[in-house]
């Protein structure tokens, strides 16, 4: 017989408003597992920084234009100069003002970019030990000095390519350490480039360096920029 004309059963028996059931997800446990959590929040870390470093065009094009502007502001100071005795001190000036803009640049990019407390860290780790590098090369260059009785190493070769070489051969072992095949390429070609370049003499280094690194920095940025339309 129907229950609905069941009139001899008992009628079933009402909720108890006081107690509430609440359905439960057997996959919450996992859900909220912290070690789970751990490994997402790493694992969206890790995106975010592949994000950063599949870096955008018009970040690639600043590069480029500071590269040009400083080294080209140094080449305009020593093209005519017989015997070379180095750059100016407001083409200095210009060099390290315009990249010290530019790292600021970069810096509240990454900020902006790679936010949380790991990344944080990270952050400050890197910019240890590529700043240890950068300081490096100029320690070396004070060395130079001393031995360098025309200045010509010392203020022309080594400190127009000694960036290039040593801190791009750092980022490339960074990057392939990181599997970012495109970036490591990038940086084995900077640091290729400035070995050629330092046969150029003391004066035309700046500005084949200048040019060159500009080139190349131009090109990475139309690659990454038809890159980024194809896979849109």
């Amino acid at each position: 017989m129907n229950e609905r004309f069941d009139t001899f059963r008992p009628p079933p028996p009402e909720p108890d408003p006081w107690q509430t059931v609440v359905a439960t997800d057997p996959g919450d446990d996992e859900a909220l597992d912290p070690r789970d959590a751990a490994a997402l929040l790493e694992q969206t870390t890790r995106q975010a920084e592949r994000r950063f470093e599949l870096q955008p065009p018009y970040l690639l094009f600043t590069a480029a234009v500071t590269t040009l502007v400083a080294y080209g502001a140094v080449w305009l100071s020593v093209r005519n100069q017989n015997p070379y005795t180095g750059p100016s001190g407001t083409a200095l000036a210009v060099l390290y003002g315009v990249l010290a803009l530019w790292i600021a640049f970069v810096a509240t990019f990454m900020r902006r970019t790679l936010g949380g407390r790991s990344s944080r860290r990270q952050q400050q780790l890197r910019g240890i030990v590529f700043g240890t590098i950068w300081v490096s090369v100029y320690v070396l260059e004070g060395a130079l000095y001393h031995v360098d009785h025309d200045h010509a190493i010392a203020y022309g070769v080594y400190v127009a390519v000694a960036p290039l070489i040593i801190v791009g051969a750092a980022a490339a072992g960074y990057q392939a350490g990181r599997g970012n095949r495109t970036q490591a390429l990038l940086a084995a070609l900077v640091v290729a480039y400035g070995a050629f370049a330092a046969f150029a003499g003391p004066s035309a280094v700046w500005g084949v360096v200048g040019v060159g690194l500009c080139t190349i920095l131009l090109a990475s940025a139309a690659a990454t920029l038809w890159q980024r339309r194809a896979h849109a």
